[in-house]
């Protein structure tokens, strides 16, 4: 019996260990696998062929440059102005009794603008009148005496001297009665008014102004720079007048202008002189103080090579495309000319293609893709 019990001990401790050796053994054979799978991915990722990617070429638009013509010119603001502005002052004083001038009202020459209390000039023309009868008749009294050698040629004189003076004076007192109204000195409009009923007029405070909005005109100061341009062809020149929209993007009106006149000399402070455009054409909707623009023409080129201002980049340069190589090339062109459409390349690009669209997106240098040309 102890013989049999120390057998089957030693075999229990066998089949014990054999059982840790076998979990053990199971724990070293998953690790083995799990480096084994750790390792070969690491070898792979490692190993593989790395993958690039690049951005196709951008697409553009090209087109050659047509020709044409397009004018040389200077683009300067300005305020319109009526040509003349009149102010309507009383001949007399006194207060104003009547006033039917409104602002803004067209009025024809010699219309009613006032209407000055006239009763202290009713009564000078009274006693002037009564002085002259006076006069008169002591002249033909004398007169007569005179022409029957009964009087001297010096009371004669006298007599008529005293007689010419009241009927100067008769004459003076019916004008100061007539001035009491006040009368529009030309037609035009009524620009403002100064006065109203129960004011006192006076001779040296306009109660009115008066304008011709018939007749408008800008005064620009030009630099120094363009008076040799335009006094040499002064009758070619050319003016178009435009007035924008709050914005600034828009033209509201566009009207022509004819040059009145251009100053002879350069102010010395400014350095600039001054040039008078006279409006013509439609002018219904301008009214002085109003900004505008005025272009002024002074050389027309024709037959010259044209991209539209639309073309160019943000920094007012270009792009050339180069079909050799299928890429974009900047390029930074002074034009010859140019106006709020176009602008004049230089000689020698007539044939050459630029990015018209999709110039905005390139670089120099960049190859691009070509997808359609601009037909002008």
């Amino acid at each position: 019996m102890p013989i049999s019990l120390y057998h089957y001990g030693i075999e229990g401790v066998d089949m014990g260990f054999r059982h840790r050796f076998l979990v053990l053994l199971r724990y070293f054979v998953l690790l083995v696998i799990v480096a084994g799978i750790a390792y070969g991915t690491l070898y792979v990722i490692g190993h593989r062929a790395k993958i690039s990617y690049q951005d196709p070429p951008p697409p553009v638009v090209i087109a050659r440059p047509t020709i044409g013509a397009i004018n040389r010119q200077i683009i300067l603001p300005g305020y319109i102005e009526a040509n003349a502005i009149i102010p309507v002052v009383p001949l007399v004083s006194g207060t104003i009794m009547e006033f039917p001038a409104k602002v803004g009202a067209s009025v024809q020459e010699n219309e009613l603008l006032a209407v000055i209390d006239d009763r202290p000039y009713q009564q000078q023309l009274l006693q002037a009148q009564a002085s002259a009868l006076v006069a008169q008749t002591t002249f033909d009294r004398v007169e007569k005496l005179h022409t029957a050698k009964a009087t001297t040629d010096q009371t004669y004189e006298q007599a008529k001297a005293q007689r010419d003076a009241t009927q100067a004076q008769l004459e003076l007192a019916k004008l100061q009665l007539g001035y009491a109204q006040v009368l529009a000195p030309v037609a035009g409009t009524i620009l403002s008014t100064t006065a109203s009923v129960g004011d006192i007029a006076g001779n040296q405070v306009p109660i009115a102004i008066l304008a011709n909005l018939d007749h408008l005109v800008v005064r620009l100061a030009v630099p120094e720079r363009y008076f040799d341009k335009l006094t040499n062809n002064p009758k070619t020149l050319k003016a178009r007048v435009s007035r924008q929209s709050a914005d600034g993007n828009t033209d509201i009106t566009t009207t022509e202008a004819v040059i009145e006149s251009i100053a002879p000399y350069v102010r010395p402070q400014s350095k600039t002189f001054e040039v008078v455009c006279q409006l013509v054409g439609d002018i219904a909707t301008l009214r002085p103080g109003m900004q505008v623009r005025v272009a002024l023409v002074y050389e027309t080129l024709e037959d010259t090579p044209l991209l539209r201002q639309t073309d160019r980049t943000r920094d007012q340069a270009v792009y050339a495309y180069d079909a050799g190589t299928s890429t974009a090339r900047w390029m930074e062109l002074a034009p010859l000319a140019e106006d709020e459409s176009h602008f004049a390349l230089p000689e020698g690009y007539e044939d050459t293609w630029f990015i018209v669209e999709g110039q905005h997106v390139v670089f120099d240098g960049q190859k691009v893709t070509v997808i359609g040309q601009r037909e002008e």
